[in-house]
């Protein structure tokens, strides 16, 4: 584990998916992550690359040959290199190999680099091509957050607050159907907020296509501890609870999403694909503020 620490926080990180496993507040000693159970979800924050979500059956067409690749991609479980460290910062890298090519054909850099600021831990994705003619991806975050944050507290009692009002209708996903329908689902109209209840995730994750708001905020009405979530640079918000894992709530901001169930299976006609000529990058943040 790579540990960052501060005054206000101390966060443990995994290089094995660049993953954050620890958020732990210096005052409340309280930690804001998921526990990473692995009998119900033994992951707490993956980076997802070069795929969100799932593909249709499993494989797509890139270049004009079939790959398969599991839900996420394969950055979640693979090991980066640690570059650069010190009490308030990291650089965790990874590149393609000989595991990597058999999955996706492009060579690639991503590096990911979490700094500590004050009582805020920074995320900033950035995907680099400086070896293929183009490469193209689609890339997220996974964060998921102890929901309720303290033992003997209910997750009813927690809402999920928008930095400005929204109409959200979600993307409905249907795992047994292999994908995600067109159809939106009205959830609510000119609001921001709603109260966490499981009925709202019996599908599978709420999926809110460009949304407005630069940051999404978990809050109690018991106490005035809050965790704020600001995003900047993606293109879909994904909040997800597991009708099968209580305790906690999974903040995903994502670049793309999961493929739809009549999708044709071209990679380069994913919704949300990015691609990069030889030369080029691209950027997103997120940041986790955690008001103790």
């Amino acid at each position: 584990m790579v540990i960052l620490k501060n005054n206000y926080l101390q966060v443990e990180l995994d290089p094995k998916g660049a993953e954050i496993a620890k958020v732990i507040g210096n005052e409340d000693h309280i930690n804001y992550m998921w526990k990473q159970d692995p009998l119900l979800w033994g992951h707490s924050a993956p980076i997802l690359f070069p795929i969100v979500g799932a593909l249709k059956n499993g494989k797509t067409n890139i270049e004009g040959k079939s790959y398969s690749m599991n839900q996420h991609g394969f950055s979640r479980n693979s090991v980066y290199e640690v570059e650069e460290s010190d009490d308030t910062h990291v650089v965790f890298h990874l590149h393609e190999n000989e595991e990597t090519k058999t999955m996706y054909p492009y060579s690639f850099d991503l590096y990911v680099t979490y700094t500590l600021e004050d009582n805020i831990l920074k995320a900033d994705l950035e995907v680099v091509n400086e070896r293929d003619d183009h490469i193209m991806f689609q890339i997220g975050g996974h964060p998921a957050f102890a929901c309720p944050f303290m033992e003997g507290e209910s997750a009813n009692d927690y809402y999920v607050e928008f930095s400005q009002n929204e109409t959200v209708s979600s993307k409905v996903i249907y795992p047994a159907r292999g994908g995600m329908s067109h159809e939106l689902k009205p959830l609510f109209e000119n609001e921001r907020r709603f109260f966490i209840r499981q009925a709202l995730f019996n599908s599978d994750a709420i999926v809110v296509p460009h949304f407005k708001s630069e940051s999404v905020a978990l809050k109690s009405i018991n106490h005035d501890k809050s965790l704020v979530f600001h995003m900047e640079g993606f293109d879909h918000l994904g909040l997800w609870t597991s009708k099968h894992v209580g305790g906690l709530l999974a903040i995903e901001p994502w670049v793309g999403h999961t493929d739809y169930v009549d999708f044709n299976g071209e990679f380069k006609d994913k919704e949300g694909i990015v691609t990069l000529n030889k030369g080029e990058r691209f950027h997103c943040q997120f940041k986790i503020e955690i008001n103790q």
